[in-house]
């Protein structure tokens, strides 16, 4: 569920952004599109962990993903996150 608070932040988007293992995540991932897999052989927690946190990030619009046979591919959705960023800019009178 997402929802603008009276400052315009998109609250769930930053309570996603505010754990150690989504940053990593959303790091590795960066510009490029990669599977459960690919991001956890490049992580230091369990495959079901990153899919977890995966979900999460999904839900709240940070990555987008696609669906390639039985792999799912993730990307990071860059109108969100610069969305994100104009609105703490705004907030900051920048």
């Amino acid at each position: 569920m997402s929802g603008i608070n009276e400052n315009r932040f998109d609250i769930e988007v930053i309570k996603a952004l505010s754990d150690e293992t989504r940053l990593e995540i959303l790091f590795l991932i960066g510009k490029n599109e990669m599977n459960v897999n690919e991001i956890a052989n490049n992580c230091r927690v369990s495959r079901p962990t990153i899919s977890h946190h995966l979900q999460i990030m999904k839900r709240s619009g940070i990555l987008t993903s696609r669906k390639e046979g039985k792999e799912i591919y993730y990307s990071t959705n860059m109108y969100k996150l610069t969305s994100l960023a104009e609105s703490i800019l705004y907030f900051v009178g920048w």
